[in-house]
């Protein structure tokens, strides 16, 4: 099972007032969503993090931190408070932006969210996290059509075809991490392939 998040600031003791975050401590917030995690993914599942995986902390602790989580197949798409792990090996792949190709399509990953992606008028997701939404943002783009059209054969296909984006973040999910059925079911979406396929299909 692949599972996205974004946003665990681990170690970013101001996160928790500026996000409304139910922790006391920065100890306390590092070991519930670390728990949460791992009480979500099993340890073959793979796990894409989109960005802010922690905050002004030193890389043999985000390293610590991220042994802590027990899946063993954790990626991480670099969001702004993201230092340069592409030589520490904490992580088994690191990148800027990814077009992950699953069972129910193409998914856009990128830490930010845009208006525009590879594939979006082919119904193409976009995943992303930064915002710090609240479940009711996510809600709401799950709700809205499209009201506008872009040229050049950009716009989607069906006039009702739904916005396609979602905010993964641990704000707008309840501090866990999302699967990608989760995320299928929320959107609708069709499986593409009837076997499924291995995870991190390029």
């Amino acid at each position: 099972m692949i599972y996205f998040t974004s946003d665990l600031h681990l170690g970013h003791d101001s996160a928790i007032e500026f996000t409304h975050r139910p922790f006391s401590t920065v100890e306390e917030m590092n070991e519930i969503l670390i728990r949460n995690v791992n009480e979500a993914v099993l340890p073959s599942d793979e796990l894409w993090i989109l960005g802010d995986f922690s905050f002004k902390i030193s890389k043999e602790t985000v390293r610590e931190l991220r042994s802590r989580i027990q899946c063993r197949r954790v990626h991480l798409v670099y969001g702004n408070h993201d230092r340069d792990y592409s030589n520490d090996g904490i992580f088994q792949s690191v990148q800027h932006y990814k077009e992950l190709k699953t069972d129910y399509g193409k998914f856009i990953l990128f830490h930010y969210p845009i208006l525009e992606w590879n594939s979006a008028h082919y119904g193409s997701v976009h995943l992303h996290g930064h915002i710090h939404s609240t479940g009711e943002y996510n809600a709401a783009n799950l709700k809205s059509l499209l009201s506008f059209r872009f040229p050049e054969g950009h716009s989607p296909k069906h006039a009702d075809m739904k916005l396609r984006i979602y905010d993964v973040g641990v704000d707008a999910n309840g501090y866990y991490p999302i699967s990608i059925e989760q995320i299928a079911a929320l959107m609708g979406l069709e499986r593409v392939r009837k076997n499924p396929a291995p995870l991190s299909q390029e």
